[in-house]
């Protein structure tokens, strides 16, 4: 009897432990296979986020459209000192002091020109590149006429003539030269691009 009863504590003993350990098994992959799904979830969620990020917008938009010509893009320094915008504005007969634009300089302390190329592809006469300039609108100027004050080149063949703006920017345009025919009777390829993209010049 005693026999019977120590078989029966050994048989008992063994189904527990099986229960115990099958069932840690079993715990141990449910949380496996939940841990996994967990990492699918994330990373699906990474893609995602990294899908819906936008480009960074163009400020400028054109076109070419008609016209011979290879566009090229460049960054450069402001450029401009008081000296030089003292000089500019005395040739509009804008009688502002040097210390004005000392003070309008140091607004674009930092600020750097996107010069937007545009040359005329073609057989063509001098010049043959029509010039976009940006430059950021760190003056805050909300008006053309106030712009103009203060950057306006009022003499023939000047390369940055103020055009157009927005809160953002302020673009300005090269002059195509003084417009003097070398009279080979082939066209000035800037004008050529000038004519095409000059009105399709949007600041975004």
């Amino acid at each position: 009897m005693e026999q019977k009863n120590n078989t029966w504590v050994i048989t008992l003993t063994i189904i527990i432990t099986a229960v115990v350990v099958g069932g840690g098994v079993y715990w141990w992959q449910q949380s496996k296979v939940v841990q996994e799904e967990v990492s699918e979830v994330i990373t699906d969620t990474t893609e995602t986020t990294t899908a819906n990020k936008e480009e960074p917008k163009e400020p400028l938009t054109y076109s070419t459209s008609g016209v011979s010509a290879s566009v090229s893009k460049k960054t450069t320094s402001f450029g401009y000192t008081a000296d030089q915008l003292v000089s500019m504005a005395q040739e509009c007969g804008n009688e502002q002091t040097e210390n004005y634009f000392n003070n309008l300089v140091s607004k674009f302390s930092g600020a750097t020109k996107t010069v937007y190329n545009f040359k005329y592809t073609g057989d063509s006469q001098e010049s043959d590149t029509f010039v976009v300039t940006l430059l950021p609108n760190k003056a805050g100027y909300s008006s053309l006429d106030e712009f103009k004050k203060d950057f306006d080149q009022c003499y023939a063949g000047g390369d940055a003539y103020p055009t157009m703006l927005n809160d953002n920017w302020l673009l300005f345009v090269n002059s195509c030269g003084t417009g003097i025919n070398d009279g080979s009777d082939r066209p000035i390829g800037c004008q050529e691009i000038r004519d095409v993209v000059e009105p399709t010049l949007k600041l975004n």
